[in-house]
């Protein structure tokens, strides 16, 4: 069974399945039903760091994530209301994780809501890796293909930078016949072959080498990306790939291979020790089709693969923002400590603070990867109180903040962009709701026009004050 679901889903309980159509919802027959059925009352709901989820695997864009221990990180919940005299209602409600989920025998795909378009932008900003042109071709199950797309991503850019000081090599002890000696001098070869001498000698030395192990399962896993993407997805690494090739042994990789590799001493030496997460995500690319065990459904526990779409929106926000506006020093995460050395001290974590190189004026952004169709429900009240929160803090240097999304629908200014902070007269702060509009339908072209709109529509708030 599969269940296919985007990020962000169903909030407001506006999308309830009927019993009646649950079959068709999840595309079982009527035997199969039941089994839905019980993965509502079983499932219910995962949240992230909760002991259930310690077999799954989160990838993260950032080397390190700021949020409250509290604050509730929803992945997945699962349940069912009943109506009075009318048939159940079951509802599936997802956070800001996608991936892959396998629970009881049932594949739950996560998908981004808005397009494979736009999830490639977004991770040529994060890794400075293109593949975005109409060349490129990938296979046609879209719901592996996005994850698919965030694991090549990660592996590539994670082994370009390991690569860096070389593969992974170790000593191996090699026996050498010839007319010099390299080494130590084999006697008991000698004793056997070389009496009478014959002007050639059998040394025994020490060579360092690659790890075989480490090289097929790399050389592999490019191929593998190769042929589902396209030669352009390594243009990055055409050094490394030719190394890889020139020392691959020809050997197909086996499981035990990926369990030798992933666990050879050689990744232990600090020199090499990145490796270990590129290997990771080799293992990952390499075993895609292979992700559910032989007794998945016999296993209680959850298993999978999950990334934090709303870190990759942050950083696409910031490395966009920073890419057009040179006269502007754009940090993220930056650190507010408030009320220091009191019992009820807190730090805050706004992701984006723009500071003019000039004359230190100040602009201070959340973004957030949420539905957003200009209406009011749209806009979470929390998320309304902390970016004034932020905007307070910074007192007279703050000339705008805001709130970033992707865009449903296109923007009108007059609605979303306001001239005063808390729309009170003689504020000089201007307070903005703004994003990149995003649909499945757009081009990378049309995508990257509706950045340059946002830009435009960016500066000129930070500019007239």
């Amino acid at each position: 069974m599969k269940i296919t679901i985007p990020v962000n889903h169903n909030y407001y309980e506006e999308a309830p399945i009927h019993e009646s159509v649950l079959g068709v919802a999840f595309g079982v027959n009527k035997s199969g039903i039941k089994n839905v059925q019980n993965l509502f009352s079983s499932l219910h709901e995962l949240k992230l760091g909760s002991e259930q989820l310690k077999q799954i695997k989160l990838f993260s864009f950032k080397k390190s994530s700021f949020f409250e221990p509290d604050e509730e990180r929803l992945i997945l919940k699962l349940y069912s209301k009943e109506k009075l005299e009318k048939e159940k209602q079951y509802f599936v409600q997802t956070g800001l994780y996608a991936g892959t989920l396998f629970y009881k025998g049932c594949k739950i795909n996560i998908t981004s809501n808005h397009g494979d378009v736009f999830l490639k932008r977004m991770l040529n900003f994060v890794n400075d890796i293109y593949i975005d042109n109409e060349q490129v071709k990938a296979k046609k199950d879209e719901t592996v293909n996005q994850f698919l797309f965030i694991i090549a991503y990660l592996f590539i850019q994670s082994l370009e930078k390991a690569a860096v000081l070389g593969l992974p090599q170790e000593y191996k002890t090699q026996r050498e016949r010839s007319h010099k000696v390299r080494g130590a001098i084999d006697f008991n070869a000698y004793l056997k072959q070389d009496i009478p001498f014959q002007g050639k000698l059998t040394s025994v030395f020490k060579e360092r080498s690659y790890v075989q192990e480490i090289i097929d399962v790399l050389y592999l896993t490019l191929r593998k990306l190769e042929s589902l993407f396209g030669k352009e997805i390594h243009n990055r690494l055409l050094g490394v790939n030719q190394l890889l090739k020139q020392n691959y042994s020809g050997r197909y990789v086996t499981n035990d291979t990926i369990r030798k590799a992933k666990l050879h001493p050689s990744i232990n030496n600090p020199l090499y020790s990145s490796f270990k997460k590129v290997l990771d995500y080799a293992e990952i690319i390499l075993l895609e089709n292979d992700l559910m065990s032989d007794d998945s459904n016999s296993n209680m526990s959850t298993t999978g693969y999950l990334f934090d779409i709303a870190e990759l929106f942050e950083l696409y926000i910031e490395k966009l923002l920073n890419k057009n506006f040179n006269e502007w020093s754009v940090n993220a995460q930056q650190q507010i400590d408030i009320y220091k050395h009191k019992f009820y001290m807190r730090s805050m974590f706004p992701d984006i603070v723009m500071k003019n190189r000039d004359n230190n004026k100040i602009a201070v952004f959340d973004a957030k990867f949420k539905k957003m169709e200009m209406i009011n429900k749209d806009v979470d009240r929390n998320d309304l109180h902390q970016i004034h929160s932020y905007s307070g803090y910074y007192k007279t240097e703050i000339i705008t903040a805001g709130l970033l999304f992707p865009l449903s629908n296109e923007i009108n200014i007059e609605k979303s962009h306001s001239d005063s902070l808390y729309g009170l007269v003689g504020n000089k702060i201007k307070f903005l709701i703004d994003g990149v509009y995003i649909n499945d339908k757009l081009s990378m072209k049309e995508l990257i026009q509706k950045e340059e709109e946002f830009i435009e529509r960016i500066g000129a708030a930070l500019n007239n004050y």
